[in-house]
C-alpha cells in the first residue's frame, strides 16, 4: 500500500497515467477511491495522483483540531515526497479550500487551479449561515451516535441528481462502494468539518496569481453556486463554468462532460505559456 510520511502523518496515495502531475483533492469525508468516475479519462493526459486526506480512509486520523491551512501543507508534503516540483492542482469542495491555501501558501508549486464546487468561506460567501448550520447539525448528529442511514441518503440529494440516484448510477455505486470500503473516521469527519466552517480566504483572493478554473453544478445545494461568482470575480483572470442541471458531485456523475473542460483549460494555459512544466525536483 503507497504511503508516505509528511506533515507528521502517514497520507495513502495514488498515481495513474503518466506526463504533467495533475493532484486531485478530495471533498469532506471522501477518499482516492471517492475520483474513480473521473481517473481513466484525466489519466490518459496527465499523472494523476490522488490521496486520502487527513482523517479519513488509509491516511493518519490524529486528533482534531485540522485546519485547511494545515491540510494544505499535508498535500504539498505528499508533492515533496513524490519530487513533484510543480504540479496542477484540482480540488473539490472541501479539497477546493485546500486548493486555495496551496496556491496562497506555495504558489511556485501551483501551475494551473482548479477548484469545483467551493467557497472562499468567511461571512462574505454566499450561504454561509446555512452553511454553518448544516455543519452544526451534522455535529448534533455525531454526538447522538449518528449519522445513520437515514441521514446519509439525505446526505446524497445534495450531491446528486434525482435521475442518478433513482438509475442507481454506476458512478454513484462506486462512490458509496468507496466509502464504505475505507470509511472516515468519526473524529476525523468532525475535524474536518470544523476546518471547512473555519476558512476563510476571501480577503486573500485577489492574491492568487495561477491561471484559475472555478466550476460547479448549476443545482449545488450544499455549497450555493454563487459561490463559485464570487471566487471566479475576487481572483484574477480567472475563468468560471457552470454545469446546468447537476449538483454537488457534478463532477463525479457527468465526468465525460467535466474532463474536457478541465483538460481543455490546462492546454490551453500551456499552449499560452509556450513552455512545458518541469515534472520532478
Amino acid at each position: 500500500m503507497p504511503i508516505v510520511r509528511a506533515n507528521e502523518i502517514d497520507i495513502y496515495y495514488e498515481e495513474h497515467g503518466s506526463g504533467e502531475p495533475l493532484l486531485l483533492v478530495m471533498g469532506w469525508g471522501g477518499n482516492a477511491e471517492s475520483w474513480k468516475p473521473q481517473i481513466p479519462g484525466l489519466a490518459e493526459h496527465f499523472r494523476v495522483i490522488v490521496f486520502d486526506t487527513r482523517g479519513v480512509g488509509r491516511t493518519s486520523a490524529p486528533a482534531g483540531p485540522y485546519r485547511i491551512p494545515e491540510m494544505a501543507s499535508d498535500a504539498i508534503g505528499l508533492l515533496d515526497a513524490l519530487q513533484v516540483a510543480k504540479a496542477h492542482v484540482f480540488g473539490i469542495s472541501m479539497g477546493g479550500m485546500i486548493a486555495q491555501e496551496m496556491a496562497l501558501a506555495r504558489p511556485e508549486r501551483i501551475e494551473t487551479l482548479v477548484m469545483g464546487c467551493t467557497s472562499p468561506g468567511g461571512k462574505q460567501a454566499p450561504g454561509f449561515k446555512k452553511l454553518q448550520a448544516d455543519i452544526a447539525d451534522f455535529e448534533d448528529e455525531m454526538s447522538s451516535g449518528g449519522p445513520d442511514l437515514e441521514w446519509f441518503s439525505e446526505f446524497l440529494k445534495h450531491l446528486w441528481t434525482d435521475e442518478a440516484l433513482a438509475k442507481a448510477d454506476p458512478h454513484l455505486q462506486d462512490f458509496i462502494f468507496g466509502l464504505i470500503r475505507y470509511p472516515p473516521t468519526p473524529h476525523g469527519l468532525v475535524a474536518q468539518a470544523a476546518a471547512i466552517s473555519a476558512h476563510d480566504t476571501y480577503s486573500r483572493l485577489p492574491r492568487i496569481r495561477q491561471p484559475t478554473l472555478v466550476i460547479t453544478g448549476s443545482e449545488d445545494t450544499l455549497i450555493e453556486p454563487a459561490n463559485s461568482n464570487t471566487l471566479a470575480e475576487r481572483i484574477p483572470r480567472a475563468e468560471l463554468r457552470i454545469f446546468k442541471g447537476l449538483k454537488h458531485a457534478f463532477h463525479l456523475e457527468r465526468p465525460d462532460l467535466v474532463n474536457p473542460v478541465i483538460i481543455e483549460f490546462i492546454q490551453k494555459v500551456r499552449q499560452a505559456s509556450g513552455h512545458t512544466p518541469r515534472i520532478a525536483v
